[in-house]
């Protein structure tokens, strides 16, 4: 997944991704930064695994800061259950940069 920032505003690309159980996802900072992945809307047992799922937490479902091109942040969806995890980034959600990934 790509963080992106051109001349048609910041977008996760793609938007949605859909993966299989124990799928992990790699987000690349590639323009426009800082960029953070934050789940929403996230309840239960899946929010209590995917937040064990994700390195270095800066709070609850949020990955740190991307702050240069080419960093990295990775999340394994082993154990999370199916459903659809929506999330944004933080600093640019006033702009509507947002995305789910949906665990078959």
């Amino acid at each position: 997944m790509k963080m992106v920032r051109d001349e048609n505003g910041y977008r996760f690309e793609p938007a949605r991704l859909t993966i299989k159980s124990g799928d992990g996802v790699r987000w690349i900072m590639v323009s426009g930064g800082p960029h953070n992945v934050f789940f929403q809307n996230v309840a239960g047992a899946a929010r209590a695994q995917l937040a064990a799922n994700m390195p270095n937490p800066i709070s609850d479902l949020s990955s740190p800061m991307l702050l240069n091109p080419n960093e990295k942040y990775e999340v394994s969806f082993a154990k999370v259950p199916s459903g659809k995890y929506e999330y944004i980034c933080t600093p640019h959600l006033a702009t509507n940069m947002k995305g789910s990934v949906t665990v078959q």
